[in-house]
């Protein structure tokens, strides 16, 4: 191991930013690979709501009977007062099956939730609670709300894959796939109050019963009390095309271009699928699908669309290519930039080998970063199922499951700037959030405070099926320093260089004051091979070198190594790979 100091005046800090396996200070409960917040058994699918305040609501359907649960944390990562400590909260126990739970914020710290039921038979039905921002489920006889929810759809057949956004009031809106017509899904929609009295027609407000089916419907605040509404729709017969709806406040169609059963956004030749939607900060919308219109290969569209329906200049009819790279692009995710822009990211095959995460960030004038989009990560393996959310800062934070590791899947995440840049202190293929052994999968994403992220994740780090847990961890972007700063302001640990190396490999860690540091290189088991340091530095930035050599003697076997170093209250790990 070799050590020096370098001058605080000639260095340009370019280094990954704390992973969130840091402990930031003394008071904080997030650990290194996440918190638990469930226990081992049976849990699936996490959604995660902002609570307003930089923490976060998480809710997720498992156990034995298939229930709902739900689960707060504060900024700092511990549970939020008044909510269970010993386990996470049961919202719905019901007969039957309960899945798929989707929240929205009550504006007051806590959340109306809601989700699909089958308790009363075969078929399911849609069924919603509220819980407060203390733990509390008002289902004591608080307005409408009962224990195991309120039903909010429940006519023949099945109702299923709700999504839902605030009302601005502190109810929701809420959308959701509708099989109440034999042989055939429609879309319907639904206001709830907070007191859970339904608004509009209480059998649900049919937004499109066009024939055949309409299908996977997404749904937009419009930030007046209304909603944007889009979905995928076979009403051709013959291939799918994207339609949309804006309905207001009271459920009516909105004035303009909009009409009954909806407006197509793109009826392009071929089918399109999976539209998801974000607002445009000027009361209309974005909408972003993958598109097959070139009968060979899936690529991604987006389509701007005003209040009124319109399409605004430099917008194309059917859409704008996002990415028509080689091969195929899936499963498009967007969030607006709030300076009138959005952010898309998808998961991409142009390389024919495997998937990576790839994103394009569109202006309001159809301007985007580059052709095709830019890397999110390339890492070996394969990347998937990308999810988004705003920084709070007109960027983004991006996360996915990941296989470099070869066998199992771990959670990582990135972040782009204002004008799409990838995040200079964090390596360029992402930030590991969590590298727990057996496969982390399933991430979703919400921002914290701005500048910070917390995700969860579905997580077999116990074993199977049977004993996934669900996990949470936070993501927070630390500035670069510029060139010539008189001190250390954070700590830093950069990525490391070579990387892959057969030789020397150093990582340079930069301290704002005196510090006992522990630097060691671990296996993909945990097993220390190699201590690096293990000793009091001064403030300063120093550099940490591995050769390969093991502990004792030998050198480490070709493969994929862990540069894990603790430091004043911080912990973080960097991944390095050695070459034969």
């Amino acid at each position: 191991m070799q050590r020096r100091l370098k001058s605080p005046f000639l260095y340009l800090l370019i280094w990954m930013g704390l992973s969130v396996a840091m402990i930031p200070d003394a008071h904080s409960a997030w650990l290194r690979d996440g918190v638990a917040i469930s226990p081992n058994a049976t849990n699936y699918r996490p959604f995660i709501l902002s609570d307003g305040a930089g923490g976060s609501i998480v809710a997720w359907y498992g156990g034995s009977g298939s229930d709902i649960f739900a689960q707060r944390l504060l900024a700092d990562g511990s549970t939020a007062p008044g909510w269970p400590t010993a386990g996470p909260l049961a919202v719905c126990d019901a007969t039957g099956l309960q899945e798929q739970p989707v929240m929205v914020s009550d504006l007051a710290g806590g959340a109306l939730i809601f989700w699909q039921d089958a308790r009363n038979g075969s078929n399911y039905d849609i069924f919603g609670q509220h819980i407060g921002s203390a733990g509390e489920v008002f289902g004591n006889g608080a307005a409408n709300w009962v224990a195991g929810g309120i039903s909010i759809a429940g006519a023949a057949g099945n109702q299923y894959i709700p999504a839902a956004v605030s009302d601005g009031a502190g109810g929701a809106i809420l959308v959701w796939q509708d099989g109440r017509v034999t042989g055939n899904y429609d879309i319907y929609a639904q206001r709830v109050d907070g007191d859970g009295n339904r608004l509009w027609a209480l059998a649900g407000l049919p937004v499109c019963v066009a024939t055949n089916n309409q299908i996977n419907p997404t749904i937009v605040a419009d930030g007046a009390g209304g909603a944007f509404i889009t979905w995928q729709d076979y009403r051709k017969g013959s291939e799918y095309d994207i339609y949309a709806q804006h309905v207001d406040a009271s459920g009516g169609v909105v004035a303009g271009r909009w009409i009954t059963n909806g407006l197509g956004i793109c009826t392009a030749t071929n089918s399109q699928f999976y539209p998801t939607l974000a607002v445009d900060g000027a009361g209309g919308a974005f909408v972003a699908w993958q598109d097959f219109r070139s009968g060979t290969d899936n690529h991604i569209f987006a389509q701007r669309v005003s209040g009124g329906g319109d399409l605004p200049a430099n917008w194309p009819a059917d859409g704008t290519p996002v990415c028509q790279a080689q091969y195929s692009q899936y499963y498009p995710v967007v969030v607006g930039d709030g300076a009138g822009g959005a952010f898309i990211a998808w998961q991409d095959y142009r390389t024919g080998v495997t998937n990576h995460i790839f994103a394009q960030h569109l202006t309001s004038q159809n301007v985007g970063l580059v052709s095709d989009g830019v890397p999110v990560s390339l890492a070996i393996n394969g990347q998937f199922s990308p999810q988004i959310t705003s920084d709070g800062q007109h960027g983004a934070f991006i996360t996915w499951y990941d296989s470099r590791s070869g066998s199992t899947n771990d959670i990582y995440v990135q972040r782009l700037d204002d004008q799409g840049r990838l995040n200079p202190t964090w390596d360029a293929n992402g930030l590991p959030v969590c590298l727990a052994t057996n496969t982390q999968q399933f991430p979703v994403v919400t921002a914290g405070s701005p500048g910070s992220a917390i995700l969860t994740w579905q997580d077999l780090r116990s074993g199977g099926a049977t004993t996934a847990a669900i996990f949470a961890a936070q993501a927070v972007t630390t500035p670069v320093l510029a060139v010539g700063a008189d001190v250390v302001s954070e700590a830093a640990l950069s990525v490391p260089r070579p990387n892959p190396s057969r030789g020397m490999a150093r990582v340079q860690l930069s301290l704002a004051h005196a510090s006992f540091v522990r630097a060691e290189v671990l296996d993909l088991s945990g097993r220390r091979v190699a201590t690096l340091a293990s000793e009091t530095f001064p403030a300063g930035t120093h550099s940490l070198s591995w050769d390969g050599s093991l502990t004792g003697e030998g050198r480490a076997a070709p493969g994929v190594y862990l540069v894990h170093v603790k430091w004043a209250g911080f912990e973080t790990t960097r991944r390095i790979v050695r070459l034969r």
